[in-house]
């Protein structure tokens, strides 16, 4: 009885052994198949935290760029999941009905459809501060620049602004290569 379990025993390691060998194999096929995204840099890139506060004086649905959040350089192709939050500040007089701040993320200087966001008021003599933004996923090549862009809809005080109270940054994750 003892040989016969020997016997299973060792038939028992060879399978197992077998299997290893297949697993591994497809293991490492898979790992040299992989992208090396540790050579390419980081998978993760952010704008830091700073404080401004960035009035917006120009006519309705006249585009700026928010210049005191600094451009996000991706560093390597594929896909990416973008987000950004931005914080706003809106003031309606008392003669005035609505007011809207727009704001939307830009790819070498081109819109990034679906990354726009929308908040604002309706009705005289209020005021509001609130923070909007978007996540979405977008192909991108190494070197784009994506930087965070504004307008108003409407009379009054608008603006964007960044402090300990509320933060406006933009920010990426790699997700797969193009």
């Amino acid at each position: 009885m003892r040989a016969a379990t020997t016997r299973t025993g060792s038939r028992s390691r060879r399978l197992v052994a077998a299997a290893v060998a297949a697993v591994g194999g497809v293991l490492l096929t898979a790992l040299m198949a992989a992208p090396a995204v540790a050579a390419q840099g980081p998978r993760w890139v952010q704008t830091n935290p700073v404080d401004f506060y960035h009035n917006l004086t120009g006519a309705d649905r006249a585009d700026e760029q928010v210049s005191e959040v600094p451009a996000l350089t991706i560093p390597f192709p594929g896909v990416w999941e973008v987000s950004y939050s931005t914080r706003t500040n809106i003031g309606l007089p008392a003669n005035t009905s609505s007011l809207y701040v727009h704001t939307a993320l830009f790819d070498n200087g081109a819109l990034i459809p679906g990354s726009e966001a929308l908040t604002g008021i309706y009705g005289s003599n209020q005021a509001s501060q609130d923070t909007i933004g978007q996540t979405f996923m977008s192909t991108f090549r190494a070197g784009d620049v994506v930087t965070l862009h504004t307008y108003r809809i409407g009379q009054g005080t608008a603006a964007v602004l960044s402090n300990g109270d509320g933060r406006t940054d933009v920010m990426a994750h790699w997700v797969d290569p193009a």
